[in-house]
C-alpha cells in the first residue's frame, strides 16, 4: 500500500512564474518562487500550475515574471514605425513631404494623379488626405489653382500652376522644339523683310467692309479687271511705296470681337490696326472699345476717316474727339496718323495705305527668317463637304511648303494643297503671307498656332497632347486670377506690376469721372494704374474677354452684368466690383495699390445640434453625441458652443464628424452625430453647437 503523500495547496500566482525566467525542472507541486536553474520564479512548469512560465522579465533562458510581456519587435516591424515617423501616413501607405519651399509645377486642370506623379505618393493617399482638408474629388478629376494651393501647403509643396504660354513652351520642349533657343540663334543676316499685317476695326455700319473692299481692288497687280474668286478671311495686296513694290496683308476678320477673341488664346496677329471712323457720325460706343482693344493689345493705330464725301461729313470733330482718348493727329502734334478716305469713291485710299506702310517703317521690326520650319496662327476654319478640314493660316516665320507635316492646336496633317487669296495654287508660302490649307485631320480654332514638324507622329502626339491639356483645362473649376486683395502680395511676387482696370458705369459723365478720379491715385514706385477699357451700359461678355486677356478688373457703378456674364466671369475667374458711391470705389482701388486692402468677411450660419450625451475617449478627448436640430454641420467649419443662452466656447475647430463609426462631411437636419471639437473638453449634455463659416462679403 502506497504511504499517503501530503497534498499541498496550488500557488495562486506562483504558477506563473516569479521574476526569474524558465528555471531548470521544477519540482511538481514545488512551492511559488522555488528556485530555477538560472533564476526564480516557478520554473518550465512553474510553481505546480500546468501552464508554462510567462513573465516580464527575461530569465537566462527564457521568459519569466509576472503578467504578460512586451514582445520585442522584429527589424521590419522598427523599420516600418521609423518610415511612419518620418512621412504622414494614411492606410499604411507613406506620403513624401516637402520642406515648405519645394515647388511643383503643374499644367492647367491637372488632377491629383498628376500631382501623386510629381511627388511620387499614391493618389489614393493623397485624396485621403483631400478629403480630411475638406474637398472631395477623385484621383482624375481636374481641379483648380486653389484647391492645389490647399493640398500642398499641407503636405509642404508650393504649386505653381503654368500659365498656358509656359504650358505650350513646356509642351514642345519635350519633343526638342525650342522656339526662345530658335530665336537667340538667329543672326541679322538671317532676317528678311517681311510685309506688315493689318487689321481693320470700328463701329458697325462705318464702312469697315466697304473699305476693305476699296482696298482689294486697287491693287496694281490685279487692277480693276482683277477680282477675288475665293474669300479665304485674308489677303495680301502690293502697293507702290517711294517706287518700291511693297505687299501688305490684310486680316478680313472686321470687329474687336474677333479680334480680342484671337488674343485670348495667345495669338498676337496684327502688327497695325486701321481705327475706321465715319465723319459724319463721330466716335462712337464701339469705337472706342476697338480702340482700347487695339491699345491693350500694344499695336500702333492709322485712323482711316471714313465717308468724308457726304454733306455732314465734319473730320475736325472726329479728330477732337479722338485726342480725348489718347489719339492725338499729327497736325496737333501727335504721333497719330488720320487720313481722310472715301470707300465708296476710292478717295484716299493710296494715301491709307501709306500711311500705314509708314507706321510700319517707323514703328515697328518688319523682318523675319524665311530658312527654317514655318511658324504662324490659324486665322479661320471651316469644313467644306468636298474638300474637308480647310484652315486659312498665316506664316509668321519660316517657309511653310506644300508636303510638310503641320500641327495647328489639336488638328494635324500633311498639306496637299495651298491656294492664295485668287484661288491659285502655290507651291511655298513666305513670312506674313495667308494661305487656304487642305489635309488636316480636324478643324482648328480662329487663333490656333501652328508649327511644322519632322514626322506625322510627333505632330500628332503633339496634338494629342494638347487636347488633353484643353480637355482638363475646361473641366477645371475655375482659372485664379488677381483681385483687389491679393494684388500687393502678387506685385510683390514678381507676377505683376501693373492694375488694369475696365470702367463700365449708367452715364458717362460718371464714367468720366471716376476715371479722372483714379488716375490722379499717388500709385507709388514699381506700381501703375491702367484703364483699358470705359464704357457705358452693361457689363457684357466682351467685357469679361478683354478682363481675361489682360488680367483685368472690371468696376461697375450703378450697372449690373448683361445675361450669362457672371457664369463667365466665374468661370474666367475675373473679379467684378459694383459700386453706387464713386468714392468707395476709389478708396477701395487706392487701398489695393498701396497693399492696404483687406476683404470683408460676414458670419453664415450653417446649422446647430443640440447635445444628448458626451462619451469620454482617452485619445480623441469628449466627443459630443448630438442630434442636428437645423441646418447642416458640416466637418471643418467653425462652431460655438452655447449653454442657457450664453457662449461658454467661441471660434472652434469641428475637427471630428462622425455617424456611428463612419467619418462624415456633413450631417443634415434630424439624424444623429458624433462631434468632436479638438482640445475644447467642456461640453455637457443640453448644450447647443452652432456651426458657421465666414463669407466674403461682396463690396457695394
Amino acid at each position: 500500500m502506497m504511504p499517503n503523500r501530503t497534498e499541498r495547496p496550488a500557488p495562486a500566482a506562483g504558477a506563473r512564474g516569479g521574476a526569474g525566467g524558465r528555471g531548470g525542472p521544477a519540482r511538481p507541486g514545488g512551492a511559488p518562487g522555488a528556485p530555477g536553474a538560472a533564476g526564480g520564479g516557478g520554473g518550465y512548469k512553474g510553481g505546480g500550475g500546468p501552464n508554462r512560465g510567462r513573465g516580464g522579465t527575461q530569465g537566462a533562458f527564457g521568459k519569466g515574471g509576472a503578467g504578460r510581456g512586451k514582445q520585442r519587435k522584429s527589424k521590419r516591424a522598427k523599420r516600418q514605425e521609423l518610415e511612419q515617423m518620418s512621412a504622414p501616413s494614411l492606410g499604411g501607405v507613406s506620403i513624401p513631404r516637402g520642406n515648405g519651399t519645394t515647388e511643383v509645377r503643374l499644367r492647367r486642370g491637372s488632377s491629383i494623379t498628376d500631382f501623386a506623379d510629381k511627388i511620387n505618393a499614391n493618389p489614393a493617399a493623397l485624396v485621403t488626405v483631400l478629403f480630411h482638408l475638406g474637398e472631395m474629388a477623385t484621383a482624375t478629376q481636374s481641379l483648380d489653382e486653389a484647391t492645389f494651393d490647399v493640398l500642398g501647403a499641407e503636405l509642404g509643396y508650393v504649386v505653381t500652376v503654368v500659365s498656358p504660354e509656359d504650358e505650350e513652351r513646356e509642351l514642345l520642349s519635350s519633343f526638342s522644339i525650342d522656339f526662345d533657343a530658335e530665336l537667340e540663334a538667329e543672326t541679322e543676316d538671317m532676317l528678311e523683310a517681311r510685309p506688315p499685317v493689318v487689321t481693320i476695326m470700328g463701329h458697325v455700319d462705318h464702312g469697315k467692309t466697304r473699305l476693305l473692299d476699296a482696298v482689294r481692288k486697287s491693287n496694281v497687280i490685279e487692277g480693276e479687271a482683277g477680282g477675288i474668286t475665293q474669300h479665304i478671311g485674308a489677303y495680301q495686296i502690293h502697293h507702290m511705296h517711294e517706287e518700291h513694290d511693297r505687299a501688305i496683308t490684310f486680316i478680313d476678320t472686321p470687329g474687336h470681337e474677333a479680334f480680342t477673341a484671337m488674343r485670348a488664346r495667345g495669338a498676337k496677329v496684327t502688327d497695325i490696326a486701321v481705327l475706321v471712323v465715319a465723319a459724319d457720325d463721330g466716335v462712337m460706343p464701339q469705337t472706342v472699345e476697338a480702340l482700347n482693344h487695339a491699345k491693350a493689345a500694344g499695336v500702333p493705330v492709322v485712323v482711316a476717316v471714313n465717308k468724308i464725301d457726304k454733306a455732314a461729313a465734319n473730320p475736325d470733330k472726329v479728330k477732337g474727339q479722338l485726342a480725348e482718348y489718347g489719339l492725338v493727329p499729327e497736325e496737333y502734334g501727335g504721333d497719330t496718323m488720320f487720313i481722310e478716305v472715301s470707300a465708296l469713291q476710292k478717295i484716299g485710299i493710296d494715301e491709307l495705305l501709306d500711311a500705314v506702310l509708314l507706321t510700319a517703317d517707323a514703328a515697328l521690326d518688319m523682318r523675319a527668317n524665311p530658312d527654317k520650319d514655318a511658324r504662324g496662327i490659324a486665322i479661320e476654319a471651316n469644313l467644306d463637304k468636298g474638300r474637308g478640314a480647310v484652315a486659312t493660316v498665316l506664316v509668321q516665320s519660316g517657309t511653310l511648303a506644300v508636303g510638310d507635316t503641320i500641327v495647328a492646336g489639336t488638328a494635324h496633317g500633311r498639306v496637299r494643297a495651298m491656294f492664295n487669296e485668287n484661288g491659285e495654287n502655290l507651291d511655298v508660302a513666305l513670312p506674313s503671307r495667308p494661305v487656304q490649307v487642305l489635309g488636316l485631320s480636324s478643324v482648328p480654332r480662329a487663333g490656333d498656332t501652328f508649327l511644322v514638324t519632322n514626322d506625322e507622329r510627333t505632330a500628332r502626339q503633339i496634338a494629342e497632347k494638347r487636347e488633353a491639356a484643353d480637355r482638363n483645362a475646361a473641366l477645371a473649376k475655375r482659372r485664379k486670377r488677381v483681385t483687389l486683395e491679393d494684388f500687393d502680395q502678387a506685385v510683390a511676387e514678381g507676377k505683376i506690376d501693373t492694375l488694369n482696370l475696365i470702367l463700365k458705369g449708367d452715364v458717362s459723365g460718371a464714367v468720366e469721372a471716376l476715371e479722372d478720379s483714379l488716375l490722379k491715385i499717388d500709385v507709388g514706385d514699381g506700381v501703375q494704374l491702367r484703364v483699358i477699357h470705359r464704357g457705358v451700359g452693361a457689363i457684357t461678355q466682351n467685357d469679361v474677354n478683354l478682363a481675361t486677356v489682360d488680367n483685368a478688373i472690371i468696376i461697375g457703378f450703378n450697372v449690373k452684368p448683361a445675361e450669362r456674364v457672371s457664369d463667365l466671369a466665374d468661370k474666367e475667374g475675373v473679379d467684378m466690383r459694383f459700386y453706387s458711391v464713386i468714392y468707395g470705389a476709389i478708396d477701395d482701388i487706392e487701398l489695393a495699390l498701396k497693399g492696404m486692402l483687406k476683404p470683408e468677411y460676414e458670419e453664415a450660419q450653417l446649422g446647430t445640434a443640440e447635445v444628448r450625451e458626451v462619451f469620454r475617449s482617452s485619445k480623441f478627448g469628449n466627443i459630443a453625441g448630438s442630434i442636428v436640430r437645423s441646418g447642416t454641420i458640416r466637418r471643418n467649419s467653425k462652431a460655438r458652443v452655447l449653454r442657457d443662452g450664453k457662449v461658454i466656447g467661441e471660434n472652434l475647430s469641428l475637427d471630428s464628424l462622425k455617424r456611428f463609426k463612419d467619418d462624415a462631411t456633413e450631417v443634415r437636419t434630424d439624424f444623429e452625430c458624433g462631434i468632436g471639437l479638438g482640445s475644447f473638453n467642456d461640453v455637457k449634455e443640453g448644450d447647443t453647437i452652432e456651426t458657421y463659416e465666414m463669407r466674403e462679403k461682396p463690396r457695394v
